[in-house]
């Protein structure tokens, strides 16, 4: 009788040492996801603050004067908001003269890309003829060469056409690039060639066919390719202090970075320009951000 009540106690304990050995490990393995997702968060703010506080101290430093901006310890937050330093800078920079400039070269140069980078991917993604995959090998190869190296020859190449200081010489040595047909191509890839083929059997053409298919499908990677591309373009000095000598063909760059001459280190004039300077891209950017995550959800959903 006592081995029975015996054999009964041990059976009865044993699923209930179980139960608290799997409650164990279930708090063993939520207490490590916590902690993961802690330390993921913890990098991801780490970033986020480096990226950011940049930007901030551009926007704060823009309302300081030049000896709050050169204090030592630093001084973070101005003690009276200067918002005269963007009136003198507007006036200073002729800012609406830089900008207009700017806005024209760079969105020649973004919808000329947009163009020329989705037909180039179309060509290499889509279409089929000779050589077709040994000629985007060469072009991907051109990538590895630094843009330093083409700088001087393109200068002489642009002096020899006469397209120094005018938007021509600033417009038409990027009117493609071979990142952006990388990128394009890569993303028609996915595109169904089943809808090439049916358009191609009812007599259309490879240009209708980029045009009435390609083109309307490729509208994702469109908004992507033009804040690439409109972020570079607008940001672009090097290029244009080469060959824009004429004042009133500045772009903002070339106007920022000569108000450190013009005005003797006023770097809070800088600061203000640069502030101006980013607001396009920013516009563009939220502008644009709703059809690239539209576009991304719709073709998951396409899978």
């Amino acid at each position: 009788m006592s081995a029975t009540t015996t054999d009964t106690s041990v059976s009865t304990l044993e699923p209930t040492g179980r139960a608290r050995q799997l409650a164990a490990i279930r708090r063993l393995r939520a207490l490590r996801w916590i902690g993961g997702q802690f330390f993921l968060w913890g990098v991801i703010l780490l970033g986020l603050v480096f990226m950011v506080t940049p930007g901030v101290w551009m926007l704060l430093a823009s309302f300081k004067t030049q000896a709050e901006i050169s204090a030592i310890p630093l001084q973070f937050w101005p003690t009276q908001w200067r918002v005269n330093n963007y009136v003198e800078t507007i006036e200073v920079m002729k800012f609406w003269r830089v900008f207009g400039n700017s806005l024209i070269i760079t969105s020649c140069v973004t919808i000329a890309n947009i163009f020329t980078c989705t037909w180039g991917g179309y060509t290499f993604g889509k279409l089929r003829w000779p050589g077709r995959d040994i000629v985007f090998m060469l072009l991907l190869s051109t990538m590895m060469i630094p843009g330093f190296l083409t700088l001087i020859p393109r200068y002489v190449l642009v002096a020899k056409l006469g397209m120094l200081n005018s938007y021509s010489g600033m417009i038409i040595p990027f009117l493609t690039g071979t990142f952006g047909i990388f990128l394009t191509k890569q993303f028609m890839l996915g595109i169904p060639d089943e809808l090439i083929d049916a358009a191609t059997v009812d007599g259309s053409s490879a240009l209708g066919v980029y045009w009435r298919i390609v083109l309307p499908l490729s509208k994702p990677i469109m908004a992507v390719l033009a804040i690439f591309v409109f972020d570079w373009a607008w940001d672009d000095l090097l290029w244009g202090i080469m060959i824009l000598t004429d004042r009133l063909k500045w772009t903002l760059p070339i106007a920022i970075a000569n108000l450190r001459v013009q005005e003797s280190n006023q770097y809070e004039l800088q600061m203000a320009g640069s502030t101006l300077a980013i607001i396009p891209v920013i516009i563009l950017f939220l502008a644009l951000q709703r059809h690239i995550v539209r576009g991304v959800a719709l073709s998951g959903l396409k899978g």
